[in-house]
């Protein structure tokens, strides 16, 4: 529990860092190319360490907010809209909305089959650890302790699978659904609740059932689309969409 504790506290770190960074991109009107200030200076202002600040670095480059050269100098990225200067809820919305369909396809096209090499390989130490995930998941009323859980529990499926590539390739793909995924727990937590689809893939995963294990996956990933789809669209006149209760869903 305390390993726990601890990627919980600096996984909560880089989102701050990550948050801090975007606000400077808004509150000085930075626009695409345009520099950002240097890792050192920015450690300095945010009162963080280096590695919080590299893995911040690391998923706005994943995102496209940001570019860093071959000299580490840092600019704004492409993905930073380039008609007005943008507030910095606006800037998390359009990295919410980024790629958001091709993303889902990915993550569709790889977890299952990753689920059911998990069920081929896992071993017991990883089942209990998953399986315990899944009970804090349950009872947990934080919605950012929840959203961490949440990244642990598909963290630790990637690492049953003994495959080192594909670990990497999902970890690229859970980076750049990050900011989207923390968004809604921290606004919809009473309306989507992924531990209740973890269950079916825990127990695919005890019983050692790679085709259940395939098919749980592969529904849980259908249900977040639909979430996704329902409640983050960016409708034609650029407005947030309504918000879509999941029970209506089903």
């Amino acid at each position: 529990m305390r390993s726990n504790s601890k990627s919980l506290a600096r996984a909560g770190l880089v989102d701050q860092a990550v948050d801090a960074i975007l606000i400077i991109i808004a509150e000085q009107g930075l626009r695409p190319g345009d520099h950002l200030p240097s890792q050192a200076d920015l450690i300095r202002q945010l009162g963080i360490g280096r590695t919080s600040l590299r893995e911040a670095i690391q998923r706005l480059v994943a995102l496209g907010a940001i570019t860093v050269t071959p000299g580490k100098r840092m600019a704004v990225g492409p993905m930073i809209r380039r008609n007005r200067q943008a507030t910095a809820a606006e800037l998390e919305a359009s990295l919410r909305h980024a790629a958001l369909q091709e993303l889902a396809e990915v993550r569709d096209l790889i977890e299952p089959e990753a689920a059911a090499l998990a069920a081929q390989r896992i071993e017991g130490e990883l089942v209990l650890r998953i399986e315990g995930i899944v009970d804090e998941m349950k009872v947990s009323e934080d919605p950012v302790t929840a959203f961490h859980l949440n990244t642990q529990f598909h963290a630790t499926v990637a690492e049953a699978t003994q495959n080192e590539a594909l670990r990497h390739i999902l970890q690229v793909v859970a980076d750049m659904l990050s900011p989207l995924q923390r968004h809604m727990y921290e606004r919809s937590l009473d309306n989507y609740r992924a531990d209740q689809e973890h269950l079916p893939i825990l127990q695919a995963l005890k019983d050692r059932d790679a085709d259940k294990a395939r098919k749980a996956m592969h529904d849980h990933i259908e249900i977040f689309s639909r979430f996704v789809a329902s409640n983050y669209a960016t409708p034609p006149n650029n407005e947030p969409a309504p918000s879509q209760s999941f029970d209506a869903m089903q």
